[in-house]
């Protein structure tokens, strides 16, 4: 719902802090799908998420991995 909210207003960029925390795992990816879904349509789309699934993990572009705001890899992933 409240990804839903902030969409409202048509930001250029969408930054999701765990989209998919206490989500089921269809639901989960039901969310990131359409998130990537607004990615392609041309909106920046930035989330944290931990422990994705592989379904979740191959719905995204690239990776960036960050340890106290450092970054230690970055990749784009190939589909």
């Amino acid at each position: 719902t409240s990804i839903g909210v902030e969409l409202i207003t048509n930001p250029s960029l969408l930054f999701l802090d765990e989209p998919t925390t206490g989500l089921d795992s269809t639901t989960a990816l039901n969310v990131l799908e359409v998130l990537k879904n607004l990615a392609l349509h041309g909106r920046n789309v930035v989330s944290t998420i931990h422990q994705p699934s592989s379904e979740i993990f191959n719905q995204f572009d690239n990776l960036l991995l960050m340890v106290r705001g450092n970054i230690i890899y970055q990749v784009t992933i190939s589909q």
